[in-house]
């Protein structure tokens, strides 16, 4: 059994996980490119029985030039760059490992709001340059934080803002009541509300069609002049020009952008023109949480490969449903026959 590698995390840091893997009889290939592209894909993966990728495209050409695929595994939590359709029609798994990574995520995001509020990016070049200048900066203490989302991520973001005292006001449809009430948590009967009170706007959701581009010239316009933007999530939530435009007009005061719409970020992404925080998608790029999410990967692709199960699939119903349509198909078929 094969297994391609595209994600660059995988094992960087221990070499645990791969060796379990290769315990298990399962031949590790690591993709011969960096950010490797379908096409690059498609070229080393005709043989292989599993994909471990990163944030790497897996469409419906990639899948369809596997026929041995049996499961594509995210390392780390966003599916939303694979054609999970196709996998599920194919009967293959789409794995996922949610929550490992949380903590190393939410760490960033308090990074960038401090980054931001002290203007610290400006003041180190202002160092640099050999000046001694200095202007004031804007803190989290007293100030509303506004997170949209609060799964894994918006739920630790919550945790480690309580030595903050900030208010703390968010909006989820499937947020757990009694644990908002218990954090002191304002639940907004709609986003728009969070966008208009919030000083610090903090994204953590996961990307479909629902929440694409929700940062867009609407919304951003009903923002405060003096909040920020911080996403550590999917970069298509944001509508990168309508972004560009507010940044350059000071319709808000800044912002800091962790994953872009277009990975990686063009050089001549429009962005770059703008005095945002901008981060390669470093969120999850932590020594502890590399090893974490390696780790669960490797098991979880043991499962599928060696025992046939995958607790972790995105699809699992989705493939249960298939199954009993083909199922039900082939002894209709076959009543057919013995009539």
């Amino acid at each position: 059994m094969k297994v391609l590698i595209t994600s660059k995390s995988f094992g960087k840091y221990s070499y645990n996980a791969v060796q379990l893997l290769k315990d298990h009889g399962i031949q590790v290939i690591r993709s011969d490119v960096p950010n490797p592209t379908a096409a690059d894909i498609i070229r080393q993966i005709k043989d292989c029985e599993g994909l471990i990728v990163g944030n790497d495209t897996v469409n419906r050409e990639v899948i369809e030039s596997a026929p041995k695929l049996k499961i594509i595994h995210m390392h780390g939590t966003g599916v939303d760059a694979i054609d999970v359709d196709t996998a599920t029609s194919r009967g293959i798994w789409v794995a996922n490992v949610p929550g490992l990574n949380s903590n190393a995520v939410a760490e960033l995001t308090l990074c960038f709001m401090l980054a931001l509020g002290r203007k610290l990016l400006k003041h180190v070049e202002v160092v640099k340059e050999g000046k001694w200048e200095r202007e004031a900066g804007k803190e989290i203490t007293g100030s509303i934080v506004g997170i949209l989302g609060f799964g894994n991520v918006g739920r630790r973001i919550v945790e480690l803002l309580r030595g903050f005292q900030a208010t703390i006001i968010g909006y989820d449809p499937w947020v757990d009541l009694e644990w908002a009430k218990r954090e002191n948590i304002s639940l907004c009967l709609d986003m728009e509300e969070v966008f208009k009170r919030a000083d610090w706007l903090i994204l953590s959701l996961p990307l479909n069609a629902s929440t694409e581009k929700i940062v867009n010239h609407r919304t951003l316009s009903i923002m405060k002049s003096s909040a920020y933007i911080v996403n550590t999530a999917r970069g298509g939530l944001i509508d990168e020009e309508a972004l560009f435009q507010a940044l350059e007009s000071k319709q808000i005061a800044g912002a800091a952008l962790d994953a872009f719409a277009k990975e990686p970020l063009p050089m001549d992404s429009i962005l770059k023109e703008t005095d945002a925080l901008l981060t390669p998608h470093i969120a999850a790029s932590t020594i502890e949480s590399i090893e974490r999410v390696s780790m669960m990967v490797a098991k979880n692709v043991v499962d599928a490969l060696i025992h046939g199960v995958c607790e972790s699939a995105v699809n699992n119903s989705r493939l249960a449903k298939e199954s009993s349509f083909e199922s039900s198909k082939k002894n209709n078929t076959q009543e057919y026959k013995n009539d």
